[in-house]
């Protein structure tokens, strides 16, 4: 047996094989995000095509699509065009001002960034919801949205009209308010929940929730897709693959290392034997180590791969309503252009 031909092509395999399964997820997210870029740029250009030929309604849903998977200043700030066209303020003064954030404050798009910011920001409502201390309160629920805790207490930007706000407790019903809010408006709601039922337990009709918003706005999350749930099954056989190999693995080295123990006696002068089971075994686990190996890095980066490339809900249609031009002008002429930005 050629000990050290056979600890050296041990010790490569035992780093390979983490080296690759790191490239494999590597590669994986940063396929990922550049499909995400490419995609998002494509539909700003479809976007702006729909707009410019006075289809708005396809026109925004498009840039609002191109936003969800890649946001950069001139689809954010088109998608403030279109809030504003479809009377959205509320939605117009979040996606201007997070377009402002991306930008250079000499930008020449900054200019009308700020004057659209300071034209509606009056005219937004603003709702403060306040738990007070002591109370019982396990989720506050804004027009179908759960609102985390860090979204709570501070002012909210809500579209003008009727909003919907439930209070939830353990062991208690949902307590449900309908509130309607004016341009210009400022209100603070507390938030208290409903007395405990004559059962102490929870309201049957249940509210559906989704991620929280900074606006109180939003959609849920759609269910998880097909390709998202394969690959966490693919995944979790890459990962269990993993732990077999590791197991084999250590059993192996174990058997190697008193192999080269043995060895080492004998060339001492001392006496040493080694037992025909444990080199049965050692034979025996090298081809379903290197089986496992593959196995656990195959499954884990496929798994990956479906999980980060499985399809995301689109962001909501834009409904019939006019499109307010702002004219903005970018290197290379005027308009939303996208020169430079993707």
């Amino acid at each position: 047996m050629n000990t050290p031909v056979r600890s050296l092509f041990r010790g490569a395999c035992f780093v390979a094989a983490p080296l690759a399964l790191a490239i494999v997820i590597g590669g994986a997210a940063h396929a990922d995000e550049k499909a995400d870029k490419a995609r998002a740029q494509q539909l700003f250009v479809e976007g702006r095509k729909a707009i410019e030929a006075g289809d708005k309604a396809t026109g925004c849903a498009k840039m609002r699509e191109s936003m969800g998977l890649f946001a950069v200043a001139n689809t954010l700030f088109n998608v403030a065009q279109c809030d504003e066209g479809e009377g959205k303020i509320a939605g117009a003064l979040e996606h201007w001002e997070r377009g402002l954030a991306l930008i250079d404050a000499k930008d020449p798009r900054a200019k009308v960034a700020k004057e659209r910011i300071n034209a509606l920001s009056p005219r937004v409502p603003r709702l403060r919801i306040v738990v007070p201390p002591g109370q019982p309160v396990s989720a506050v629920v804004l027009d179908g949205t759960e609102l985390s805790p860090t979204t709570l207490s501070a002012p909210l930007y809500v579209e003008p009209g009727s909003h919907t706000i439930v209070v939830r407790a353990e062991g208690r019903p949902d307590r449900k308010h309908e509130l309607t809010l004016a341009e210009k408006e400022r209100t603070e709601f507390v938030a208290t929940p409903a007395a405990p039922g004559p059962s102490g337990s929870s309201s049957a009709n249940v509210v559906p929730t989704a991620t929280a918003s900074a606006t109180g706005g939003g959609t849920p999350p759609p269910p998880s897709s097909f390709r998202r749930t394969a690959g966490f099954i693919v995944g979790g056989v890459g990962v269990a693959g993993l732990i077999a190999a590791g197991v084999t693995g250590g059993v192996i080295m174990s058997k190697a290392s008193g192999f080269d123990a043995c060895k080492k006696t004998r060339d001492d002068g001392g006496s040493c034997t080694i037992e025909q089971a444990d080199v049965d075994t050692y034979n025996n686990l090298l081809v379903p180590n290197a089986v496992a190996w593959g196995v656990g890095i195959a499954g884990v980066g496929v798994g990956l791969v479906l999980v980060l490339t499985a399809p995301s809900s689109k962001e909501g249609e834009a409904g019939k309503a006019s499109f307010v031009p702002v004219p903005i002008v970018v290197p290379g002429g005027g308009g939303m252009g996208l020169s430079g930005r993707f």
